[in-house]
């Protein structure tokens, strides 16, 4: 199959920081990539800098490019960045248009002219341009649009009065999936995905992974789900930690991740293999050696001196070779495996809290109405339904963010709750990741600073909140939560952002933690990890 792109001894930095080097990338037609990495290892850097070199523009701010990216001719991308911001004056529809192109133009081009041949005008002139328009219709496959749309639309969620509301009206959620929607929906051949799943409920991510394994166009997908990726990808790529190379892995997520750990274990077993041989091979040298030097000492033949000091002198030299020849097999260096600290504390049993009918109304709009909600210590409850069922919400009438219109929420006196919002804090202008992290924390900061290391953070002090990836501000939300030893922790979408080895600190995290978790999430394997004893289902 031709290629859409590749890449040759690509090195991209930003503000001096190399990311990624020497990198080797190509991506055919129909080609389903995932991309995996750390956070902050340059995932979204490199999908914003393909995007501005496929539409011919410089990289994006601060981003340093070297090396060959190339296009193939025809080569069209449409890019989703992590967190869209959209731009735009009209309706979600009227903005959904304007993704399409040149296929909804042909479209409505199309209607128009149909509409006004069919009140009887047959002016010449007309005819004309209906003709011209049917050669667009079939020139861009413009025929099926409007199914289209409606496919795109009603699998995420999207509903006729919704794209009738200007952009300025969406709530963030519905921004995300219109944002979304827009790239499925472009006349596009490459598609740049940067965690398309953020803000999508289980039926309209299913709709998104079918969309993805059907669609003919190549996608490089970089998600932190791993469902998704294991049912869309045929190929992961890699951005090694400590090289900035990348790697390519065929297969989904599962067999990307039974090959690294069987890669974990070859290394380590060559390792261990290499350093017995060289310890029995030390000990035969010793042993000559020690018997020559003896031999040396106590004899008085000049002869056989000479020849001792020899074979002495042998022996340190194969002492020599034995170390240069078998230190080619390395010291494997383990992933550095971000930890999150769960203190003990003293946690309060029994019934924590309890939500009575509660709802909220927003004016006419009502969010959330009748929901009933028992949690007791230990309790581990997940709360799941469709986009604008009020999950966001209920979490937040639950940790007292909001007060509901109906209805009661009694906590426990004294109750220590931890929250974890959907998106991650505006950080302060000019604050460093430990200020960032002592709004979550109340105690004083040398003792906040050690359990920022475990998340990878060593000088937390020292790096401005502003510097670091999404995904690197949801690690530190999650150390300073945990940290505070709550009663309870409320977890809205907290797989979102993190990568991948991240999100098994924090499953490692809650399965030590012996308070009670409400949790939303859209992550299946997640949830199947925290293995919820029960489950709210709110509706719209």
């Amino acid at each position: 199959m031709a290629e859409h792109f590749s890449t040759s001894d690509l090195t991209i930095s930003v503000a001096g920081h190399r990311l990624l080097e020497h990198a080797e990338l190509a991506l055919a037609a129909g080609d389903k990539a995932a991309l995996v990495g750390r956070n902050g290892s340059g995932k979204s850097t490199l999908l914003a800098t393909l995007q501005a070199a496929a539409a011919g523009a410089a990289p994006p701010e601060h981003v340093e490019v070297r090396g060959a990216l190339t296009f193939a001719p025809g080569t069209v991308a449409a890019s989703l960045p992590q967190s869209p911001q959209l731009a735009f004056a009209g309706t979600a529809r009227a903005y959904l248009d304007a993704c399409a192109g040149e296929v909804s133009a042909a479209w409505n081009r199309h209607e128009e002219l149909v509409a006004a041949l069919a009140f009887g005008d047959h002016d010449p002139a007309l005819l004309g341009a209906y003709g011209e328009a049917l050669e667009a219709m079939d020139r861009h496959g413009a025929w099926d649009y409007p199914r289209r749309r409606a496919e795109v639309t009603a699998g995420l969620g999207l509903d006729a009065a919704m794209l009738e509301r200007t952009l300025a009206e969406l709530s963030g959620g519905q921004a995300t999936r219109l944002a979304v929607a827009g790239v499925l929906l472009a006349p596009a051949n490459l598609l740049l995905l940067d965690e398309p799943s953020n803000n999508l409920d289980l039926a309209s991510l299913r709709f998104l992974a079918g969309w993805i394994r059907e669609s003919p166009a190549a996608v490089l997908l970089v998600s932190h789900d791993r469902e998704l990726i294991d049912g869309t990808v045929n190929a992961v790529l890699e951005i090694e930690e400590h090289t900035g190379r990348l790697r390519r892995y065929g297969g989904g997520y599962t067999f990307y991740a039974e090959r690294k750990r069987e890669e974990r274990e070859g290394r380590a077993r060559q390792f261990a293999e290499q350093e017995e041989r060289r310890r029995q091979l030390e000990g035969a040298v010793r042993t000559v050696a020690g018997r020559a030097i003896r031999f040396q000492t106590m004899s008085q033949n000049d002869f056989y001196r000479g020849k001792s000091a020899k074979v002495a002198r042998q022996a340190k030299a194969q002492r020599t070779r034995i170390e240069r020849e078998l230190s080619r097999v390395p010291e494997p260096e383990p992933p550095a495996q971000p930890r999150l600290t769960v203190p003990e504390g003293e946690f309060r049993d029994g019934l924590l809290l309890r939500a009575a009918g509660i709802g909220l109304r927003y004016g006419a709009a009502e969010v959330l109405r009748g929901v009933d909600l028992a949690v007791r210590h230990g309790d581990r409850v997940a709360v799941v339904g469709p986009n604008g069922s009020g999950k966001s919400t209920l979490l937040r009438l639950l940790t007292g963010e909001l007060a509901p219109t109906a209805g009661a929420v009694e906590r426990r006196p004294g109750l220590r709750i931890g929250y974890l919002p959907q998106v991650p804090e505006a950080a302060a202008p000019g604050a460093t990741l430990l200020d960032y992290a002592l709004r979550r924390f109340v105690g004083p900061a040398e003792e906040l600073r050690p359990i920022l290391g475990k998340v990878l953070f060593a000088d937390p002090a020292s790096v401005r909140a502003a510097d670091v990836s999404l995904g690197e501000l949801r690690r530190i939300e999650c150390a300073a939560v945990f940290a505070a030893a709550p009663d309870v922790t409320v977890l809205d979408e907290p797989t979102n952002h993190l990568d991948l080895l991240s999100i098994e600190m924090l499953e490692t995290a809650l399965a030590e933690y012996r308070g009670a978790v409400v949790v939303v999430s859209h992550d299946q394997r997640f949830l199947a990890h925290l293995a919820p004893a029960s489950t709210l289902e709110l509706r719209v």
